[in-house]
């Protein structure tokens, strides 16, 4: 892949999490990288998820979502320790565990599926009965029948992940740029050769990675925009009076992660609204009420922070990692939807090694983005 004047051999559009991550293991492997983002690195999705590293929990059903969560979520202490010794920020890996609780008798029989997907899996977990949770977990819904703990679920600080890939990916030698609106990409002859900007100054590209996130449908100059659509999530950070559990908590409706310094984070809401920013009133009163169902003793829980951010979905809900159709050295990373975090090391690798040329060992063939373009082939020129 030849050098360029005016871009890089590899420029990844988007500077959360993926975007950064990418970017700093093309580096790694040797190539020039340049990534633009439209406002600060970090400042989207990333900075507005609460961290939790759960492939079993998030996962529908035990197909290739959960396979390569669950190779992700094993990259991911390798990949805090280097992070915090390349950049010196701390970015609270914890394997805290996390309590799955059924308030119903639907939700526990749901569970114990989930129990024997773990078991298939090879998850450690357990069934908790409903004395074990009410001990276990201080001030807990009383009416809880049960729970389905997941002994090796992790959480991670992501706002702090967000700048510990900044400053690494910069150590590495990647280029950032903050602040720098990509308008489209430039395609030639099926092939990507670059990108051009809001302010019309025009980038050469080896190659170009789309990732980012809920925005990657508004890039422009494609055969066909990348189906992927802003679900706005909102959030609450709670403080205690009393010391929080340790565990993440979560029920069907609510889910609780705490912080290292004494906080909740209560989450979220799933809102359809195009890209109208929140947090809302109504958004606000769904996620604390939940969050009281789920643990009552969070009514007296002062609230700290309130705010929300855009997941890229994606038509099927699952990632959209890979080549576009039909135009060499152009891939896409996004349509993570609320598993960014977790999916960031697998994804960085998988997209490394496609822009290497090489089969990636990780990616599930169900994530290449051409299931999502098919009803739309015909028009995609060869």
């Amino acid at each position: 892949m030849p050098r360029n004047r005016n871009g890089a051999e590899v420029i990844v559009v988007g500077g959360g999490a993926i975007g950064l991550a990418i970017a700093r293991e093309v580096r790694a492997r040797g190539r020039t990288v340049l990534v633009l983002e439209s406002g600060r690195a970090g400042s989207g999705a990333s900075w507005a998820a609460a961290g939790m590293l759960s492939p079993l929990g998030e996962a529908l059903d035990p197909g290739p979502f959960l396979s390569f969560g669950l190779e992700s979520l094993a990259l991911w202490p390798s990949l805090a320790q280097d992070l915090e010794e390349e950049s010196g920020v701390a970015v609270e890996l914890r394997r805290s565990g996390k309590l799955r609780v059924a308030f119903t008798e639907p939700e526990r029989l749901r569970l114990h599926r989930r129990l024997e997907w773990a078991r298939e899996q090879g998850v450690p977990a357990r069934w908790m009965e409903p004395a074990e949770v009410t001990r276990a977990v201080t001030g807990i819904g009383p009416s809880a029948l049960g729970g389905l703990l997941l002994e090796d679920d992790y959480r991670v600080d992501n706002r702090a992940l967000s700048q510990a890939l900044l400053a690494s990916a910069r150590k590495k030698g990647a280029e950032i740029r903050e602040t720098e609106r990509v308008r489209g990409v430039q395609i030639d002859a099926g092939r990507c050769t670059g990108l051009y900007l809001e302010d019309g100054t025009t980038l050469e590209a080896g190659c170009v990675v789309l990732a980012a996130g809920a925005w990657s449908g508004r890039i422009q100059g494609l055969p066909v925009a990348v189906p992927v659509r802003p679900v706005r999530g909102e959030m609450v950070a709670l403080r205690p009076a009393e010391t929080p559990p340790s565990l993440i908590l979560e029920s069907e409706s609510a889910y609780l992660v705490p912080r290292d310094d004494g906080r909740l984070l209560a989450g979220a809401t799933e809102d359809e609204v195009g890209f109208e920013p929140g947090p809302s009133a109504s958004g606000v009163h769904s996620v604390l009420t939940a969050a009281i169902e789920l643990m009552p003793s969070l009514a007296e829980a002062r609230i700290t922070e309130t705010w929300s951010g855009f997941r890229p979905g994606s038509p099927d809900g699952m990632p959209i990692l890979g080549a576009y159709p039909e135009v060499d050295d152009l891939f896409l990373a996004t349509g993570h939807y609320r598993n960014g975090i977790l999916l960031t090391p697998a994804t960085a690798q998988s997209l490394a090694d496609l822009i290497d040329g090489v089969e990636p060992g990780l990616l599930p063939p169900e994530f290449n983005p051409g299931r999502v373009f098919a009803s739309a082939a015909d028009s995609i020129p060869a």
